[in-house]
């Protein structure tokens, strides 16, 4: 149990009414259940969701899936590295210094694992929502992001 859920009843929290505060614990919410979801995978939400982006992309480069997932250059080469001594991805030279990104039939295996677990995950903490409101929710969350890059 957390330490904000030990709370004494009726102690007021002066941060109820703000929506970052929200979006955050709704974040170690979902954060904490997916890397639970997906350890018996031996994932991590960082692996699964470059798995999904290579699979979505096929021949994609390391810099073009990190650019999609937010994550620096310096955080991806040990990801994909990762990822390339499991053998779960490939990579094939496409110029001097880019390399194409390709899922191995081992990684498709587990793409198609992360997938399932991924929307098994969402279905139990967001299935409670309407379609319409999801997809709402979905759409004002993106453009709170996307304003401030």
């Amino acid at each position: 149990m957390t330490e904000a859920a030990k709370r004494p009843p009726g102690l007021p929290d002066p941060m109820d009414n703000l929506l970052g505060y929200h979006l955050r614990r709704l974040s170690v919410v979902v954060m904490t259940d997916l890397t639970e979801s997906l350890a018996p995978l031996q994932l991590r939400p960082a692996e699964a969701s470059i798995l999904l982006v290579i699979a979505s992309n096929p021949g994609t480069t390391q810099s073009e899936v990190g650019r999609v997932l937010g994550i620096f250059r310096a955080n991806m080469a040990p990801l994909v590295g990762a990822l390339l001594k499991r053998g779960l991805i490939q990579r094939k030279a496409v110029d001097g210094r880019s390399q194409a990104l390709r899922l191995s039939s081992a990684g498709g295996v587990a793409y198609r694992r992360a997938l399932n677990v991924i929307r098994k995950h969402e279905q139990r903490l967001f299935g409670h929502l309407s379609p319409e409101t999801g997809d709402a929710m979905v759409a004002q969350m993106r453009s709170l992001w996307q304003a401030k890059h």
